[in-house]
C-alpha cells in the first residue's frame, strides 16, 4: 500500500534535502522553517487487467462495453497522448488496455477495427513508437494494413461533426464515421482530460480552445459537442507516483531512508552527470522509464469519465498543504522533454510554473502575488529537430516580444504555414510549430498570478530572455524573493519528482 505524502518542516535535524535542476542532483540545505512537501510515496505496478476488465463491465453512465459492440461494426480506437506521462511508462498501461479491447471485439466478430493516435499538437509516432508503446502483437497485426495512424491536426481529410459559436469543429476522420469510437487515455494529473477535443480535431479548432484565447469552458463545449456527434465509450487509467528503476532507485526513497544502495546510486548518478559530457549523459539519464501504481480505470461515457477520473486522481495524490509565499521546486529535465536529460528552457519554465507547482490551478499553492523558485539551468540548447520551432521562438520571437497579444499577431500565422516546420511535423515526428505559441501563453498566464520567477543556478541570459531572473545559489534567490513579499515570508518546496494534488490548508 501506497504510503502517503505529508509535509516536513525543516529544523536542526533534518538532512540536506535532494533538488533535482535539469539532468543533475543535488542535496541541498535549506533554511529553518521550510516546509517541504513529499508526495505518496511511489510502488511499483501491479497487473492491470482486473481493473481493466472491471472498467469495461461496469462503466459510469452507460451500459458495459460488450453491449455496444456487434458484428459487422465500424470501431475505431483512439489512443491518447496530449499529456504524455513522463517519466515514461516501462510498461505502458494503454498497451493492457488495446490489448483487451481487441479481445472483446474479436469475440463479437468487429473486423472494421482502426487504431488512431491522437496527440494533438504534439508529436506524430513513428513506427519505431508504436511497437514500444503498445507492443509487437498490435503492431504487426495492424501496421502493415495501414489500420494505425496518428492524427495529422492540418489534414484536409477531417470531417466537420459540429460548429460551436459559428466554427466547425472538424474531426479525424475515421473517427468521425464510426459506430463507435473507443478512447484510451492515462490520467497523471489533476486536470480533466477532453482527448478528442484537443487531440483528435484540426488545427483551427485546437488553436481556438487551447491557444491565446482558449479556456476550459472553450474546451468543455467542444468536446460536448464532439460527444454529442459522435458515439463514444472512454476508458482512463489513473497513473500515481513514478517509481525509478536501479539506476534512480534513490528517487522512490526520503532521504533520511536512504540506505546504502541509494546512496551509491545517487553518488554515482551525481559523478556521472557531473563529469561526462552532455552527449553522454543523455544516454544513461535522458529517457529513464518508471513504474506507476495503477490507482484506478475508469470507463464509461467521456462525460463523466474524465472528472472521475481527475477525482480519483487528486485523492490519491492529495497532500494537505499551507498556501505560501515563496514556492521552491525542482525542474527535472527528464520529466518533460522525452530524450534529453536536462530540457529545453521554454518546457522548464511551463514545468516548473504549471505542471510542477500548478499555479494554473483553481487552488494554487503559491498565494497571488508570490515569487516562484525553480532548480534549472536554463541552458540556451533545445534537444533535437523535434523542437525546432520553439529553438526559433527564443531566438527570434522573444528577444522582440515577451507579450502574447503582440506574439500572436505577429508570428503566429508566420509559424503556421512555415513550410519547413510542417514537414518536421508531419514526416520527422517533431512539434507541431503552434505547440511553442500555446506553451508560451499558458506560461505568461500562470506568471501574471505571481510577482516574478528565480531560477537557481540558470543562464543569466536565459533568464533574461524569459523575462526572469536567476541567482546563483538558492540563499540568494530566497533573498531576492522575500525582497518582493516581504523578510516573513513563508517558504516551501515542492520535493520531487513526483506531481502531487495539493489542498490548500
Amino acid at each position: 500500500m501506497t504510503r502517503p505524502g505529508f509535509v516536513l518542516k525543516v529544523d536542526d535535524r533534518t538532512p540536506p534535502l535532494l533538488t533535482l535542476s535539469g539532468g543533475s542532483y543535488e542535496l541541498q540545505r535549506f533554511p529553518m522553517g521550510t516546509q517541504v512537501v513529499y508526495a505518496p510515496q511511489p510502488v511499483p505496478s501491479l497487473d492491470p487487467v482486473g481493473l481493466i476488465e472491471g472498467a469495461l463491465a461496469n462503466p459510469v453512465g452507460c451500459e458495459p462495453l460488450v453491449g455496444l459492440l456487434r458484428p459487422g461494426m465500424k470501431l475505431t480506437i483512439v489512443v491518447g497522448n496530449v499529456d504524455p506521462v513522463l517519466p515514461r511508462m516501462r510498461f505502458d498501461i494503454r498497451r493492457s488496455i488495446l490489448e483487451r479491447l481487441l479481445e472483446h471485439a474479436a469475440r463479437t466478430r468487429v473486423d472494421d477495427v482502426a487504431i488512431v493516435v491522437a496527440g494533438g499538437l504534439g508529436p506524430r509516432w513513428s513506427g519505431q513508437d508504436i511497437v514500444e508503446v503498445l507492443g509487437d502483437r498490435v503492431a504487426s497485426s495492424f501496421l502493415p494494413d495501414a489500420m494505425i495512424t496518428s492524427h495529422d491536426v492540418m489534414s484536409k481529410d477531417l470531417v466537420t461533426v459540429a460548429t460551436v459559436g459559428g466554427e466547425p469543429v472538424r474531426l479525424n476522420a475515421r473517427a468521425a464515421e464510426s459506430d463507435l469510437v473507443i478512447a484510451v487515455d492515462v490520467c497523471h494529473g489533476p486536470h480533466e482530460q477532453m482527448l478528442l477535443a484537443t487531440g483528435a480535431t484540426d488545427v483551427a479548432t485546437i488553436n481556438r480552445i487551447s491557444g491565446f484565447s482558449g479556456s476550459e469552458p472553450a474546451r468543455r463545449e467542444v468536446a460536448a459537442a464532439i460527444h454529442q456527434a459522435v458515439p463514444v465509450f472512454a476508458i482512463t487509467a489513473v497513473a500515481g507516483q513514478p517509481y525509478l528503476g536501479r539506476s534512480l532507485r534513490f528517487l522512490n526513497h526520503r532521504e533520511w531512508e536512504w540506505r546504502l544502495p541509494e546512496q551509491v546510486a545517487y553518488a554515482t548518478a551525481r559523478q556521472l552527470t557531473a563529469a561526462l559530457p552532455r552527449q553522454v549523459t543523455q544516454k544513461l539519464y535522458a529517457s529513464p522509464r518508471a513504474d506507476y501504481e495503477l490507482c484506478d480505470v475508469v470507463g464509461g461515457t467521456p462525460g463523466q469519465v474524465s472528472p472521475r477520473a481527475a477525482e480519483v486522481w487528486r485523492a490519491a495524490n492529495a497532500v494537505p498543504t499551507p498556501r505560501t509565499d515563496i514556492l521552491i521546486t525542482s525542474v527535472w529535465g527528464s520529466s518533460f522533454d522525452v530524450g534529453d536529460a536536462i530540457g529545453s528552457p521554454i518546457n522548464a519554465s511551463h514545468q516548473a510554473l504549471l505542471a510542477g507547482s500548478g499555479i494554473g490551478e483553481q487552488q494554487p499553492l503559491l498565494r497571488d502575488g508570490g515569487m516562484l523558485i525553480a532548480f534549472h539551468p536554463l541552458s540556451q540548447v533545445f534537444p533535437n529537430r523535434l523542437l525546432a520551432p520553439a529553438a526559433d521562438f527564443f531566438a527570434k520571437v522573444l528577444p522582440a516580444t515577451r507579450e502574447p497579444a503582440e506574439i500572436r499577431e505577429r508570428f503566429e500565422r508566420q509559424a503556421l504555414f512555415d513550410d519547413w516546420y510542417l514537414k518536421l511535423y508531419r514526416d520527422h515526428n517533431a512539434w507541431h510549430p503552434l505547440a511553442v505559441f500555446h506553451t508560451w501563453y499558458a506560461i505568461c498566464r500562470a506568471i501574471g498570478r505571481l510577482s516574478g520567477v528565480i531560477w537557481v543556478g540558470a543562464d543569466r541570459q536565459t533568464a533574461h530572455v524569459l523575462g526572469q531572473r536567476a541567482a546563483t545559489t538558492l540563499d540568494d534567490a530566497l533573498e531576492l524573493a522575500r525582497e518582493v513579499v516581504g523578510e516573513q515570508a513563508e517558504s516551501t518546496y515542492l520535493h520531487g519528482p513526483g506531481r502531487i494534488s495539493g489542498e490548500p490548508r
